[in-house]
């Protein structure tokens, strides 16, 4: 079991110097990521403390992936086995763990660690007998795929909405947006098959403005009912509303030509840190966006005619 855990620490840091970055600068600046996006997190919000350990948790929830999970059954005892799982969880909790118990939040801190150690017995659901009907079914493949493995993480941010507009809570309603457009994000994380590329008769140009205009249609269709309850109830902040609405606009097609950027890669560390930090500092859009437009055009000229 120890060498399990020594070997996902290899393959970590080696992830990180394939990425281009120094592992140990790399580990640095993904800490110091992961507590600015805290500290922010806990500053805008008022149910930070509440919203905090749900976001932890379902990230968690994705070491119960069942094919994952198959695999360690097939690698360890019954007994290593729960061990590894539970372990695992809970290195995966203690940074949020940590940052609760630096907010003064003990009684959540405590709550948030026994609920990640209890999902160590349980495997993630994430099999469906059903096609769960889209409104992209025009546009493939980004959205229809990603809003059919995502759809309850939409419902919570239409849910977040609603609470958020009944107690008069404009930040709350801000994260629920926020919430959205970062799914949406998601959507492009993964590089398809070549052939996905290749079948589109157009120029590398063409075929990005085409799914640069696809990705801004479907990112407003989903944040539209947000954007638009939000504007209804604090019409006085209609244009921190859509100032969001952009910018969250923007991130998404930042994420699209980050993809195509580096295709047919999977999206390294660099590339996360790039996007994680236009969202601290949203002015670095002006850069990035048009960086990664070039270096998708000379990427794709060889799949594309």
């Amino acid at each position: 079991m120890k060498y399990y855990f020594l070997l996902q620490f290899k393959r970590l840091t080696r992830f990180i110097k394939e990425s281009g970055l120094n592992p140990y600068l790399g580990l640095l600046l993904g800490t110091l990521l992961f507590v600015a996006l805290s500290y922010i997190l806990f500053l805008k919000i008022g149910y930070a403390g509440y919203i905090y350990p749900i976001i932890a948790l379902g990230i968690i929830n994705m070491l119960g992936n069942i094919q994952r999970n198959d695999f360690l059954k097939n690698c360890f005892s019954l007994n290593d086995y729960k061990k590894v799982r539970l372990t695992e969880n809970l290195i995966a909790a203690t940074p949020f763990f940590l940052f609760l118990i630096f907010k003064h939040e003990y009684i959540i801190a405590l709550s948030f660690y026994v609920g990640a150690a209890s999902l160590s017995f349980f495997n993630k659901i994430n099999r469906f007998n059903f096609a769960l009907p889209t409104p992209f079914y025009k546009h493939p493949f980004e959205f229809i795929v990603g809003f059919r493995k995502t759809y309850l993480l939409l419902l919570l941010s239409y849910i977040l909405t609603y609470i958020a507009i009944s107690v008069d809570n404009f930040n709350l309603g801000v994260f629920a947006l926020i919430i959205t457009f970062l799914t949406c994000i998601n959507f492009y994380t993964k590089p398809e098959p070549l052939f996905y590329v290749w079948i589109y008769s157009k120029k590398p140009g063409e075929f990005l403005r085409s799914k640069i205009k696809t990705a801004t249609i479907h990112s407003i269709l989903l944040s539209f009912p947000i954007m638009l309850f939000l504007i209804l109830f604090n019409i006085d902040k209609t244009h921190f509303v859509l100032i969001f609405g952009i910018l969250g606009v923007l991130y998404v097609i930042t994420s699209l030509l980050g993809k195509y950027a580096y295709y047919p890669s999977d999206v390294n560390l660099t590339q996360g840190f790039v996007i994680a930090f236009c969202i601290l500092f949203p002015p670095l859009l002006l850069i990035v966006i048009p960086y990664f437009y070039s270096r998708s055009k000379q990427n794709l000229d060889s799949t594309l005619i």
